[in-house]
């Protein structure tokens, strides 16, 4: 079987948005919900990404509001990985979700999605909330998700997020027009899953022109990028003192030394 087939597929939740935004990108949520589980053996990405889509037109008509989006990974750690996106325009709590949900306690065994006919653990998850919320108004849209591993200082845990949302929200947060930076907690899991201290940052990037314009393909970084990035090195050297020496893009590596984590992945929407 092919080596992508075995990867881990990640699923995320998006809370709070009523709305199905176009084909080409999604609304960031304050709540993002990760699935852990793999995909079954034998189950190709086309034939996944197919059902996806029909799941996508049957729930864009359902009085519940809800919709699914799916990525795929073209650059990063996880290259060519699947990334499942559902958004929910309910409240956050789980037990609010719609019964056919993965991420419901007891997803009911004939629903209608029957994620568990492409998925060995559908119920496995991992529940992210978005630092300062209230400096994001609207959220923003992306086509592109370049999800960073963040790892925090376990005993700088709450100064790290208080540095955040006094420092780097204002400004990393709304770096760009077309990318904005946003830290996520990790605050429940399924059972066995230990949440303390995880953090991600996502980029949240347009498009997938918006992205070449400053990381372009087999070529050197912008000095677009380098510009945007410059303002802030005095921050990024202040960020470096929360985070685990040596997870992080050393100085003189990139434009965003210290933001970029050493465990990444970019998610194109298809």
């Amino acid at each position: 079987m092919n080596k992508v087939f075995k990867t881990t597929l990640l699923l995320l939740i998006i809370m709070g948005h009523a709305a199905f935004v176009n084909a080409q990108e999604m609304k960031m949520g304050e709540v993002i919900i990760i699935s852990t589980s793999a995909i079954k053996p034998g189950i190709g990405q086309e034939q996944f990404k197919l059902y996806i889509h029909e799941l996508m037109r049957i729930r864009g008509h359902e009085k519940t509001g809800t919709g699914l989006h799916l990525f795929r990974a073209d650059r990063g750690n996880k290259n060519g990985e699947l990334l499942l996106v559902y958004e929910a325009d309910n409240t956050l709590e789980r037990k609010s979700l719609p019964v056919n949900s993965p991420f419901t306690q007891k997803p009911a065994a004939n629903s209608e999605s029957k994620l568990s006919d492409f998925l060995t653990d559908p119920g496995a998850y991992v529940e992210y909330h978005l630092i300062g919320t209230d400096q994001f108004k609207p959220l923003p849209s992306a086509g592109i998700l370049g999800v960073h591993k963040i790892q925090v200082q376990p005993e700088k845990a709450e100064a790290f997020e208080k540095f955040v949302q006094e420092k780097l929200n204002p400004t990393a947060g709304h770096l760009l027009p077309d990318i904005h930076l946003m830290y996520y907690k990790a605050v429940a899991g399924s059972e066995g899953y230990k949440n303390e201290g995880v953090y991600m940052l996502i980029f949240a990037i347009e498009s997938v022109a918006a992205r070449d314009k400053y990381w372009p393909a087999g070529a050197p970084e912008t000095e677009a990028l380098k510009q945007a990035f410059s303002p802030l090195n005095d921050l990024a050297v202040e960020l470096s003192s929360y985070l685990v020496e040596g997870s992080y893009l050393e100085p003189g590596k990139g434009a965003a030394a210290y933001f970029e984590s050493l465990q990444w992945t970019d998610f194109i929407h298809q």
